[in-house]
């Protein structure tokens, strides 16, 4: 590791590092006694390939990616834990790694003890321990078990105590592989705020997690690795969203497709149905907030048809029915005995998809107006996946806008089991 260019934290050039897979068990001594004549056989596995990028002082960057894809491997070359195989990593600063939290913890000793043993791994001094053992106790509310030993403590326990130690590492950067995984909703929050006082500080943050909301929340940028190459830098919202796309057409590549369920009589039958973008290209992966437009094509089978409707219902992949819509054909085109034959497109167009991320439907049918009567219905006629860049929870977009008042009195009238004045 060398001194880097001024501005820079870390600069990773050209990186690759590979592992070998044994094949069988020759790595056992009874198996090398009993196959003395056997070679070991291996097979390759590229969990880097030519990696470069650069991360200045002061950033905070996420690396999502599937299992497999290189994110830990990767974070350990950066802690110096791995050698690369090619390639160059330089540095800039102390690194306090996140890497495994509780390493060092010894389950005989307490909760004391372990601070002090663990904390000396960490590169802090007794002194320094001593002056933060209660902010670090305190952090990981364990004040009535301090002096017991840690075998006796809940795995949550455990891990609130190494993150609570691991965040007193001052370091310029710091890198964390999955420690949003620790402890309950609760502690996480407290975590949370962890984050954003470094972000606040201005630190140097390396985040290798699955938590594509706390990217989008605390990551300036994000690297997205796949199969152990670089699939996407730039800013967090738009490689998380890059990501949340391909995951979703993996699943619903995987997922069984859906059958298309048909039936009715067939006096008006549905020629076609597609789903279009703004620019009229087909389209079944919309993002979040775009135009759609679904049309449907029909032609009229029987001279008794007078009077029939298109109705559309959009259908979550639960089964929850979104929303429907429903238009009276025959107020727009003529109905009749001379009709049989003719037909036309139905266009229904979303000026602004409200839907957030997630894998939907689009059922149709083609109905009596008058008596209800089925002419055609396909259910999943299409099969669509929203995608929402913002990494957005939930099922759909309001719309809703915030505002502020601060030239009035604040709003008072809370419940009685309530305390206004927390």
């Amino acid at each position: 590791m060398t001194a880097t260019t001024t501005g820079l934290a870390i600069k990773v050039e050209g990186l690759s590092k590979q592992f070998r897979i044994p094949l069988d068990h020759s790595s056992t001594l009874k198996h090398r006694l009993t196959h003395w004549r056997s070679a070991s056989r291996y097979r390759a596995l590229d969990a880097l390939r030519d990696i470069s990028f650069e991360v200045p002082a002061g950033q905070f960057t996420g690396i999502i990616g599937h299992n497999g894809s290189g994110k830990s491997t990767l974070l350990k070359i950066l802690a110096r834990i791995y050698r690369p195989d090619t390639g160059t990593v330089t540095i800039e600063g102390h690194v306090s790694p996140f890497l495994e939290l509780g390493v060092g913890f010894n389950p005989e000793l307490t909760a004391r003890e372990n601070i002090y043993l663990s904390g000396a791994i960490l590169g802090l001094d007794r002194a320094e321990l001593h002056r933060q053992f209660d902010e670090i106790i305190g952090f990981a509310e364990l004040e009535q078990f301090v002096d017991h030993k840690l075998k006796n403590f809940s795995s949550g326990m455990e891990v609130r105590l190494a993150f609570s130690l691991a965040i007193q590492a001052h370091a310029e950067i710091l890198m964390m592989d999955e420690v949003l995984a620790v402890g309950d909703a609760s502690f996480q929050t407290k975590c949370f705020d962890t984050f954003a006082r470094y972000k606040r500080e201005g630190r140097t943050v390396v985040l290798v997690t699955h938590e594509l909301e706390a990217v989008n929340t605390y990551c300036d940028r994000a690297v997205l690795l796949d199969h152990g190459r670089l699939a996407a830098d730039g800013s967090a919202v738009d490689v998380t969203a890059q990501y949340r796309r391909a995951v979703g057409l993996a699943a619903e590549a995987s997922r069984p497709a859906a059958q298309v369920e048909r039936r009715g009589s067939r006096d008006v039958v549905v020629t076609g149905v597609r789903m279009l973008d703004e620019r009229g290209l087909e389209d079944t992966n919309p993002l979040a907030g775009a135009f759609v437009r679904v049309e449907l094509g029909y032609r009229i089978q029987n001279d008794s048809v007078a009077d029939f409707t298109c109705a559309i219902w959009l259908i979550r992949s639960d089964g929850l029915m979104v929303s429907e819509a429903r238009f009276p054909v025959s107020q727009y085109a003529q109905v009749g005995a001379t009709q049989r034959g003719v037909g036309g497109t139905i266009r229904y167009d979303i000026a602004q998809l409200p839907l957030l991320e997630g894998a939907y439907s689009v059922y149709v049918e083609l109905q009596g107006r008058r008596d209800g009567a089925t002419y055609d219905r396909l259910d999943h006629a299409i099969r669509f996946h929203v995608v929402d860049r913002r990494g957005r929870s939930g099922l759909i977009e309001p719309g809703g806008v915030f505002s502020l008042v601060t030239s009035e009195p604040p709003l008072t009238g809370w419940p009685d089991q309530f305390d206004s004045t927390a």
